[in-house]
């Protein structure tokens, strides 16, 4: 990965320290994501909130120039990757990092995962047209929170876990042991992002990123 020049050196070592402890404490998927995003040439942002509107974004650095590499030559996903950003709030990252730092990354890293496979396999598509990659919304966002609310129990302090239940991404089943809530994610992104599986999923990635198909 690398930073943005701009990224003052706090919020560098508070990206790092998460990156860290995700791989020290998340499952197989968490490490994977994680793991690739910092072999590869992510580009990682740290903005005020009120450019950015959310605790963290994930796009194409440029979707001109990511298309016209694109129609010259296959991409990988470590070359894919180094189109995408990962951009932070200052705000939610603090200059201490900890969970936000974690949860956003964590969240924001599988969407950079995702994105950058969907790259890859459009720049592939003439070789390899059943390997097409590319998610709705819908499954994006699915995926994003299912991998959220993991985490939360592989770091397993009530802190993380109270969070994850009030954000309905968690539950406590009929024993009393703290799950993924399926039916709970499901509920958010209806309630927030105004998507269902069976119903409106939204765009698809490509169409998100700006890519020619």
């Amino acid at each position: 990965m690398k930073f943005a020049s701009d990224t003052k050196m706090p919020y560098r070592k508070s990206v790092e320290r998460a990156f860290d402890y995700i791989i020290a404490k998340g499952n197989a998927e968490h490490r994977e994501v994680v793991e690739a995003i910092v072999d590869s040439r992510v580009l990682i942002r740290v903005l005020p909130v009120s450019e950015i509107n959310a605790s963290g974004i994930t796009g194409v650095i440029n979707a001109v120039k990511t298309n016209m590499r694109m129609a010259t030559r296959r991409f990988s996903l470590q070359d894919a990757l180094a189109e995408v950003h990962i951009t932070f709030a200052a705000e939610t990252i603090g200059p201490t990092g900890g969970r936000g730092t974690e949860g956003t990354l964590v969240h924001e890293g599988r969407h950079a995962y995702d994105f950058a496979r969907t790259i890859a396999s459009i720049s592939n598509a003439d070789v390899s047209p059943l390997s097409m990659f590319d998610p709705t919304l819908f499954e994006l966002e699915y995926a994003a929170h299912k991998t959220s609310a993991e985490w939360m129990l592989a770091v397993g302090l009530e802190e993380y876990t109270a969070e994850g239940i009030d954000l309905m991404i968690l539950c406590n089943n009929e024993n009393g042991v703290c799950e993924v809530s399926d039916t709970g994610i499901r509920r958010r992104l209806s309630e927030s992002y105004g998507l269902s599986e069976d119903g409106n999923q939204g765009p698809h990635a490509s169409q998100m990123l700006g890519l020619v198909v």
